[in-house]
């Protein structure tokens, strides 16, 4: 499909507006975690049981959503995926204890699959190779200020109404994309390309998609990454309230602060991606999170530098994961086009289910900056090891084929 200038402009924040509904409701509410913890006197595993609640629910709704898009199109599943984080959101306000918000999430997380699944399957309907790196690159820019607006705003309304005001703004949030992806959003799918709903033929896809050693090897990448991603958003909040002193609003407006570098990195990829092929800036990133890591744990574990020892080190190695990310993608689904949706649902539910694992962890060995920095550098040494050993040369060269541009 051929896109002017201006349709891609478009296209590049309708669907930076989607996947962002899925940062937004995982961050906006971490500042309320300890509050969470106290009200319904639970134990700090418990609220952060809450996060992989959401995540279960996303990773089910990215395998639900993301085959349906492959037979109905891409409209339907996110309109009705988001109606779903809009009733549930409402429904938390009411939320008598944390078993019962628990539930809530789960069901919130499977809304908010549907415009971050919906909005992958697309970028692979209109763009192949270096087009779909830098696309997926733009749409980290879009969907940046999610992460960087929303533990402030998390903050900003505990101040004035406590946990249950955050999600009000979430339910109105999601509104707002429902009205948008009705009045705007496109058909990509033609009727032609869509995949029979037959169990033999989703069978099929599966097996093409299991049998793919490059795609399964991007798919543990990314995962292995987003474990890392998950351990820092579920602990922080905990390291930095309880170990270092800080408040809910500072908390919001440190967190917002280390996705500045994601912001910035996000929009390098695309440069690099004019000099480097997509495998080389994936090994760049890798190289850099390692090093990150290694220096986090190092000065954590000495106790040097305090607080900023370990801040500047994870917001670099967060930074580096932005050349990591869009390019596995892209290499994930370089052979996969006519079954994108599948793709896309496998590859995001593989990060979900990764992030609902590695949620609960520092709560279990203790949210301490040394066990968060040794768990974090833990999963990017095995996000390096996957690449190593299941995507390798040939892989990475193979996803290099021409593409549309992106905006």
């Amino acid at each position: 499909m051929e896109l002017s200038r201006r349709q891609l402009i478009r296209i590049t924040v309708l669907l930076g507006i989607m996947t962002g509904l899925g940062p937004a409701t995982v961050d906006m509410y971490l500042p309320a975690l300890p509050q969470l913890a106290d009200e319904f006197g639970t134990s700090t595993a418990s609220v952060q049981a809450t996060l992989t609640g959401s995540l279960l629910g996303m990773a089910a709704g990215q395998l639900v959503i993301g085959p349906l898009s492959d037979t109905v199109g891409r409209r339907r599943p996110v309109l009705f995926g988001v109606s779903v984080h809009v009733l549930s959101s409402l429904a938390m306000i009411a939320a008598p204890s944390i078993s019962v918000l628990m539930a809530l999430r789960v069901l919130q997380g499977f809304g908010a699959a549907a415009g971050a699944i919906t909005a992958m399957a697309i970028v692979r309907d209109l763009f192949t190779g270096r087009g779909a790196s830098t696309m997926f690159s733009r749409l980290m820019l879009v969907t940046g200020i999610a992460p960087v607006l929303a533990p402030a705003v998390g903050g900003f309304m505990m101040s004035f109404t406590g946990w249950r005001g955050i999600f009000l703004v979430l339910a109105a949030t999601s509104l707002v994309v429902v009205a948008v992806c009705a009045l705007a959003l496109p058909e990509t799918l033609p009727v032609r390309a869509r995949i029979p709903a037959r169990p033999r033929a989703m069978a099929g896809t599966i097996g093409r998609l299991l049998r793919d050693r490059i795609y399964i090897g991007a798919l543990l990448t990314q995962a292995l990454m987003f474990s890392a991603s998950f351990s820092y958003v579920s602990g922080m909040s905990f390291i930095l309230q309880d170990g270092y002193g800080l408040d809910a609003g500072e908390f919001g407006y440190l967190f917002s602060a280390g996705t500045i570098g994601m912001i910035v990195m996000s929009q390098v990829n695309p440069v690099l991606l004019r000099r480097r092929s997509t495998g080389q800036v994936l090994i760049l990133g890798l190289t850099g999170v390692i090093t990150c890591g290694a220096v986090m744990t190092a000065l954590t574990a000495s106790g040097t530098g305090g607080m900023w020892g370990l801040l500047i080190p994870v917001w670099g190695a967060l930074a580096c994961q932005q050349l990591i990310i869009p390019n596995s993608q892209t290499i994930a689904l370089s052979h996969h086009g006519e079954r994108s949706g599948t793709a896309a649902a496998f590859l995001t539910a593989s990060m979900s289910l990764a992030g609902a694992l590695a949620a609960p962890l520092l709560g279990l060995v203790g949210s301490t900056a040394v066990a968060l920095s040794v768990t974090m550098l833990t999963f990017y040494v095995l996000s390096a090891g996957a690449t190593a050993a299941l995507i390798r040369r040939s892989g990475i060269r193979t996803s290099d084929q021409p593409g549309a541009a992106a905006p």
